[in-house]
Order: structure tokens, then sequence, then C-alpha cells
């Protein structure tokens, strides 16, 4: 029978048979789902055209995705689906729900929820964007025979149509529970409700005390429901932040009924200043049969300004042994499986994606380019040149690309059949920084890593050990990455863009952080591992309780040999507020600590701690929080490096 987010309805026998006898006529065996990704491997945004809200479900052997059309209100009239069987390659099913086919609704088609039932395919939606309750709209349900519609108005009227303690009528999710009772969470303006509905899934029901609506509203939530349901216990997931900006995030609360009550325990997903912006409204898929989990939320690309430029994505979800789940990471890759290059921009030259790589024919500097802007990182991409005696490689910290061979600013590391690996600084023109003699052969494709760590950039090939070429400039600090040619053809695979790795790098660059009750939800851990301390004096974990940590998973044990601190003076505040006595402490398991550091009397605005051990888990634990009695710890980053 479909399985949507894991959920299962419990139905006399006569509708089971019915609904096995159509999923063999129509989906096929149940899905068993991809291998074990990280993200997205064939890239992201994993479908074409601005898209939010997506919610989804697996219907038999086929994922499906029903987003909301990213426009404006009034060309808000219609609703689009994506379809998988391999969550790589997606089929359109343009216009599954149309205005046209619902009589109360005009515009603002927003967030659809799909849902099988009763031998049905439901669709609940919302429309019209209501403002107070004179207004016509609300929460909708459409009915189709098949996944892709067409869907026809199930009501003629909306299922909820009034404001309801507090909660605006829009952004609704429908869960089955096991014992296939059916609820529905929604709400904007910062409220939740949950309802019950019945079994015929388009009429409401009653709670034990005979209410209809019971408010569930947890600290932070704006709009964006989402329920699912891992090893017995009940997540709700929702929207904070305003949804043009680039706070606009996820958190999320557990529960063991599916009515709360429901406390906020911590923000998962938020905007990563080298990936992208607006990062929200989620759903999430479980891969049947597994404990493979993704997150699926739309976000925005960094050099786009107009709101409703927003795109569907996801990346793995990890959950910790008590069943919390882990920041996500948002992860930079692209296999070119999917036959397409959604994400990249071509200055010059011709680039498309065919055989499963991204081509480039032969041309005097063509590149392409991802709308990304790290600061350090390692990139990684197979490299190959496919014809031509000039070279292929990559370009990072690119800023203001322009078509013509050296029009823009940044680096290119390429590899040449004439014999050669090469690095260079771009600022519209050439600047050589080294060459190194090396066998390149044409037709051959060989592993290229450039790894960037301020002013420390290094060029491997092939030998992910020892660099090829290894370097100083500073030139230019951040900017994007991308793949270029230069008289030659060339192709590229497998490119992957994450936290710099190797000796002497940032461990802790943008891993899972947790930490104590932040100052504001704005200044959380995760702002003392982004890599950066120059967005202000909000560019900082914060916390105002006595004994404040922070702690970072490193993913795996690995060998330390220094931290750094960057406190309060490090990001331009007064250097009264730097932490004056703090240890740390690094642990394998998450449980046995052994004290690495301990300072008792710091003024500095950055300090350093060489070391020699090792360890998966560190933890910066503050003694005396400032130089004053202020009572805020102000850690701006917290780097550890290998």
């Amino acid at each position: 029978m479909p399985n949507i987010r894991g959920r299962r309805a419990v139905r006399p026998a006569l509708a089971i048979l019915a609904a096995v006898l159509l999923l063999l006529t129509q989906a096929g065996p149940v899905v068993a789902g991809p291998a074990d990704q990280t993200t997205a491997e064939s890239g992201n945004p994993f479908t074409d055209g601005w898209y939010a809200d997506p919610d989804v479900a697996v219907y038999g052997s086929t994922y499906w995705v029903f987003p909301t059309t990213s426009k404006t209100y009034g060309e808000q009239t219609y609703l689009d689906a994506f379809s998988s069987t391999d969550l790589v390659n997606w089929t359109k099913h343009p216009n599954v729900l149309t205005t046209a086919r619902v009589s109360w609704a005009s515009y603002a088609m927003w967030a659809p929820a799909p849902v099988y039932r009763n031998g049905k395919y439901y669709l609940y939606f919302a429309a019209n964007d209501i403002q107070n309750n004179s207004a016509l709209g609300g929460i909708g349900v459409a009915v189709a025979d098949q996944p892709q519609g067409p869907y026809a108005d199930a009501l003629g009227r909306p299922l909820i149509g009034q404001f309801q303690n507090g909660a605006q009528p829009i952004d609704q999710d429908v869960f089955i529970d096991d014992d296939g009772q059916a609820y529905m969470y929604y709400g904007g303006w910062g409220h939740a409700n949950v309802v019950k509905l019945n079994a015929d899934m388009i009429s409401l029901g009653t709670f034990g005390d005979g209410s209809t609506y019971k408010e569930i509203t947890p600290s932070g939530y704006v709009e964006g429901s989402q329920m699912f349901k891992r090893n017995g216990k009940y997540y709700l997931m929702w929207s904070e932040g305003g949804w043009t900006g680039p706070d606009y995030s996820v958190s999320y609360a557990m529960s063991t009924s599916p009515t709360g009550p429901f406390t906020r325990l911590a923000k998962v997903l938020a905007q990563d200043p080298a990936v992208a912006r607006g990062s929200g409204h989620n759903s999430v898929i479980n891969v049947p049969g597994t404990d493979v989990w993704y997150i699926v939320y739309h976000r925005r690309p960094l050099s786009e300004t107009d709101g409703n430029h927003r795109q569907l994505a996801y990346d793995r979800m990890y959950f910790n042994a008590d069943g919390t789940i882990q920041p996500v990471t948002m992860r930079v890759k692209d296999d070119f499986n999917d036959g397409n290059a959604l994400g990249w921009r071509a200055y010059g030259g011709s680039f498309a994606a065919s055989g499963g790589r991204y081509q480039a024919g032969s041309s005097l500097g063509g590149k392409a380019l991802l709308d990304t802007n790290f600061a350090d990182f390692s990139f990684d991409a197979d490299v190959t040149v496919t014809s031509g005696g000039g070279d292929a490689g990559l370009i990072f910290r690119v800023k203001q690309p322009a078509v013509g061979t050296d029009s823009y600013t940044g680096y290119y590391a390429g590899i040449s059949p004439a014999g050669r690996v090469v690095l260079g600084r771009v600022n519209n023109n050439w600047t050589q920084l080294q060459a190194t003699a090396m066998t390149v052969a044409a037709g051959t494709t060989y592993r290229m890593r450039v790894t960037a760590v301020g002013s420390s950039i290094k060029v491997y090939v092939g030998d992910l050990a020892t660099p090829k070429i290894d370097v100083t400039d500073a030139t230019f600090a951040s900017g994007a990455n991308g793949v270029r040619v230069f008289n030659a053809a060339g192709a590229f695979d497998n490119v992957a863009i994450g936290p710099a790795v190797g000796a002497g790098t940032n461990l802790a660059l943008n891993r899972p952080a947790t930490g104590t009750t932040a100052c504001v939800g704005s200044e959380g851990p995760e702002k003392a591992v982004n890599g950066t301390v120059n967005g202000g004096n909000t560019d900082k974990f914060c916390s105002a309780v006595t004994g404040a940590w922070l702690r970072v998973d490193l993913g795996s044990t690995r060998a330390i040999t220094r931290f750094e601190v960057a406190h309060a003076q490090a990001g331009g505040e007064s250097a009264s507020f730097n932490t004056r006595a703090y240890t740390i402490a690094v642990s394998n398991d998450g449980t046995t600590w052994t004290q690495a550091v301990a300072v008792t009397s710091n003024t500095a605005a950055t300090t350093l701690h060489p070391v020699a051990l090792s360890g998966r888990y560190v933890r910066l634990n503050i003694t005396t929080p400032t130089q004053t009695t202020d009572i805020a710890t102000r850690i701006y980053e917290l780097r550890v490096f290998g």
C-alpha cells in the first residue's frame, strides 16, 4: 500500500484489497529507495523553476513532491507536482490542481499536502490568503483517482475557512497515525492548530473534550507545520523568521502524543552564507523500510533578491541516539546523473550535462559557476581535458564573472596535456602563481581538489594527500565556485564543495553545534562554526546562562593540533566582553570527556591553544563569561584544526 512518510492507515479488508489492486495497476511495487545519500547527489535544486513549500508522499514505487508555485499572489492559480522513482530523475506534472477546478479559490494557492486513503488521492491546499473571518478562503481539499490528478474540489467550500486560536488557515500538513486516525496540522500568523480528520478525509472530527481545534503553538512558531513519526515519537517541525528574509529557518519539537505538548528543542535548518538563504517550509522523506531520512525544503539562491525566487532542495537528516535531530548541513554536490545542470550558470563557451558529466566545448576561457560564496573550503571534482592543448580545471573565490577569457576576479587551477598543473590569480587579467610539471593525458580523468583556508591555497591532482601546488595568496577571500576551460574542451563530474579537509584545516567549520540557551534565536550555536566573524555583533553564539557551553560534533574521531577561539573583540564588540575564563574538553563518545585547555585570565580577542590529541566531540565550557559582571557569553568562532 502507499507509504506516506512511514504512515499507514487501518482499513477494512475489502478496502485494503482494493488499494492493493489499485497499486498493482498504477504504481508498481513499493519503492526500495536510493542509496543512503548525504544530499541530492545530482545537485540542488533538484527540479527546475521557482517553487516553495514542498510536501511529499511515497505512492507505490514513486516519490512525489507537491510544492507551491513561487510567483506573485495573482499568478498562484495552479499547482504542479514532481515524481521520481530514484530521487534523482524527476518528471514534472503540470496543473495537477487549478483555481478553475475550485469555485471559491481565486489566487494564492499554497502549500499542497498529499495523502492517500479510501482508494483516493487527496490534496489539501490553502487559497486566497484570507486576512479576516469575513473573507472567503482558507484550507480546502481536492481529490483525484491518481497521484498526478487532475484534482477536483471535494467540498465546494473551504474545509477550514475561519481563524481559530489566532491561526491563519494556511500551511497544512496531514498525518495518519498507526491507529488510522488522521490529523491535520496547520497555521500561520504565529499560531499552530491540530484537528482530527474523520475517516472520509473531508470533514473534521472532535477531540475527547468535544473541541475541534486544539492549539499547539510552540515557541518561535511562525508557519509551515510538518508532522512525522519515528520510533514511537512524534516530531512537529515548523518555520521561523520572515519568509523573504535570510532568517527563515526550521525548528522542531518532540512529543509522545500526536497532539503534544510540543516544546521547542532546536533549530535544525538555517541559511548557510556559503550556499543559500531563506531556507525553510520543509517536509521529510523516509525511504521505506529504512531509517534513511531526507529533509525537503525551499531556499533562495545567494544572488537572488526577488522574494519569490525560491527553489526545491533536499539534504540528509540524521538523528542522535536519543532521537533528537542533528543540525542539517546544506551540502553542495553534483554528479550530473540527472542529465541536467540546474544551479549552474555559464559565462561564455558551451556547457551541457550529458552522459553523466558536465561537458564543456572548446573555448578561450568559457566558465560555469555555482551560486556559492565559500571562503574556506575543499573543492573536489573529476576533471578531463577531452581535446585541445590548453587546460581545464576549477575556479574559486570568484566574483564579478562575465563573458571573456579572464573576465572575473578569483583563482583558477587547471591541468593540461602540455604537462603541467597551473594555479593563477585572475583580476580581469592573468597572474600565474605557480606551475608544476605533471604528465596529463587527454581523455583521462583526474581527481582534482583545491583546499583554501585563509591565504593558504593547495591544489591536489590524483594524490589527495600531497599537494602539487602550495602557495600563499590573500588577494581574494571568498566567492563562487565553478569550472573552466582554456583553449581546450573538457568534462567535469562528481563535484563536491564543503568544509576544508586535510592537515591544518578547520574541522569544526559548519559542523553540527549545540549549546546552552541562546540570548536570542538568531545567536545560536551554529553561528560559532559558520566560518566568519564579519556579520556584525549577531554573528556569534550568545548565551546568558550561567555555566554556558558550546559543543561541536566533528563527525568522526579526528586528530587535533590546535584550538582557536574568537571572542567578542574579534567580532567588533568591546574588549570588556572577551571571555575571561573557560575550558575546552574532547570526547570520543560524547559522554566521557578529557580536558585539553584551561584558561583563567584571558583578555585577548582571539586565543590559540596548541594540543596533540584526538576526539570527535569538542566542548567549550565557560567559567567567567566577560571581563566585567556582564553575564552573557559571546563566542564568535570556535575553530578546531587537524
